[in-house]
């Protein structure tokens, strides 16, 4: 995404499991990592193929012009002949408010150049071959580049990821002042992962966001220390959120979510939440009847839980993945099978006491399933394979790592499985 440096100067914007971050800028605006969104946004990178298409055919034989290298963030910086001052940084997702930005009449080369980098029809096309990341640098070439850029269209799918460390300018006086989220807002980002924040920082981020009523649609908070108060404030306060996420978050209670939990979200995440058992599973099946995805991760959560589900839950909820749910059994299967008979996608990843019975029970109730994780239980066998080939006809993945006790004779069974697309067997040794 960025070429080769020499020295130990670092590239400006440096991957890492899927996050592209962003390094601080003094008004607060870079200081943000972004989650890329679905395959279709990531993968789209221009050949250098498709480039002379775009150019005007006057400029295409011009071998003075310097065609843009895609594989460089600074190439359509190059297409202008814009030049920065040396050691000056063009990484973020706005400019400082002193920084000096070329106009168009002020570009260097003949006035169709001039015209030609700055011509909207033709940045319209052109930024779509970018990367995220790379986006972000263009933005800083000039006003012209960032108005094009800023539209939404060019950030649908990306979520922005904000550190509690990044949310504060210090104030010569060493007061601390929530930075300007103006321009995530023209943007229009309808969903945010907020790291590390306490109660104070979400209300603060709902006081200075002015998408925050209504316009965000997806929160994410992890590692936070929010509270019960702040969970319902957050709930009351942002009134469209219909997805929400709760990772490594122990200081809110069952109570809370009982307090906090409106009938809107559609989407809900508990992960690594200490505080999580099966009171909490009650609260979300009798709050939450449009429910049409949850992922839980609670090492407390009983077989008794799973009994909680609603009959309206049964018409909508189509995935639920459990993971780590350890004290889950066959029991608790029956009790999920029998109030959630739609599913389309579970999980049973790490629910290490269910069973070759359980599977079955599975098989022979869901029919609809399209996706199944069986991953890190050691129970199941080649009996449980069997199982899902003469029932699950719907079944296009199944995930099986971690499975130590299958064996050839059980893959000889899904064998006979038209539907299957997508087959995981990491770490099965008697494979």
């Amino acid at each position: 995404m960025s070429n080769p440096r020499n020295g130990d100067t670092k590239p400006p914007c440096l991957p890492r499991n899927g996050l592209v971050k962003i390094p601080t800028q003094p008004n607060g605006l870079g200081s943000a990592s972004i989650t890329k969104g679905p395959p279709a946004v990531k993968n789209r990178l221009c050949q250098p193929s498709s480039v002379p298409a775009i150019l005007s055919p006057a400029l295409a034989h011009r071998s003075d012009l310097p065609i843009p290298s895609l594989a460089s963030p600074l190439s359509l910086a190059t297409l202008a002949s814009v030049s920065s001052a040396p050691g000056a940084s063009l990484v973020g997702l706005n400019t400082s408010e002193g920084s000096e930005q070329p106009s168009p009449e002020r570009l260097p080369g003949s006035p169709s150049e001039r015209q030609l980098a700055v011509d909207e029809k033709i940045l319209n096309r052109l930024f779509w071959y970018f990367s995220a990341c790379e986006k972000c640098v263009l933005a800083q070439v000039c006003k012209a580049w960032r108005r094009v850029l800023y539209q939404p269209k060019f950030w649908v799918g990306l979520t922005p990821v904000l550190h509690t460390k990044e949310l504060y300018n210090i104030l010569p006086g060493g007061e601390k002042e929530f930075v300007s989220l103006q321009g995530f807002a023209i943007r229009g980002f309808d969903g945010f992962c907020l790291v590390g924040v306490s109660d104070l920082d979400i209300c603060e981020f709902i006081d200075n966001y002015p998408l925050s009523k209504k316009g965000v649609k997806s929160m994410s908070l992890k590692r936070s220390t929010i509270t019960d108060a702040g969970l319902e404030v957050m709930l009351e306060q942002m009134q469209g959120v219909v997805r929400l996420e709760l990772s490594g978050c122990n200081d809110f209670t069952e109570a809370g979510l009982w307090s906090s939990l409106n009938a809107r979200i559609t989407a809900l995440s508990v992960s690594d939440c200490i505080n999580v058992a099966d009171d909490a599973i009650a609260a979300i099946s009798q709050l939450l009847p449009n429910l049409t995805e949850l992922n839980l991760q609670a090492y407390h959560v009983t077989d008794t839980a799973l009994a909680y589900f609603t009959a309206k839950q049964g018409y909508t909820t189509h995935t639920l993945r459990l993971n780590s749910c350890w004290e889950i059994t066959n029991h608790g299967v029956v009790n999920m099978v029998h109030s959630l008979p739609n599913l389309s996608v579970l999980s049973l990843s790490g629910c290490s006491k269910v069973t070759d019975d359980g599977v079955e029970l599975v098989a022979e109730n869901l029919r609809k399933l399209r996706s199944l994780d069986l991953s890190w239980c050691p129970r199941i066998t080649d009996m449980a394979l069997e199982y899902i080939a003469c029932d699950l006809h719907k079944l296009e993945e199944l995930v099986l790592d971690r499975c130590v006790r299958i064996t050839d004779t059980g893959l000889s069974y899904l064998s006979t499985m038209s539907s299957l697309r997508s087959l995981y067997l990491r770490w099965c040794c008697q494979v």
